[in-house]
């Protein structure tokens, strides 16, 4: 049976994309997977994936959580060094 970091593993995301996807949607970290997964296939689901990523980043300033939102700024860093196109900033 595969491990919830053996999808990750697989999917082409990190374990912070992924849990920003699921935090985002309100979605169980697996199911998370699957989309993220998904997202990854368009040039519309990398841009929704990068507004995601600075979504968490956002939301953790304002909720006085620095710690997280430096966690979030650098997956998104790392998300576009990644990324086959540029995104839209």
């Amino acid at each position: 049976m595969l491990s919830l970091k053996d999808c990750i593993d697989m999917c082409g995301l990190t374990e912070d994309e992924v849990a920003a996807i699921a935090e985002e949607a309100n979605l169980p970290p697996i199911v998370a997977v699957l989309v993220g997964s998904n997202l990854l296939r368009s040039e519309a689901g990398l841009r929704y994936l990068g507004e995601v990523l600075r979504n968490r980043a956002e939301n953790a300033v304002d909720r006085n959580q620095p710690d997280v939102a430096a966690r979030y700024r650098a997956t998104y860093e790392s998300f576009r060094r990644r990324c086959p196109q540029p995104l839209v900033d």
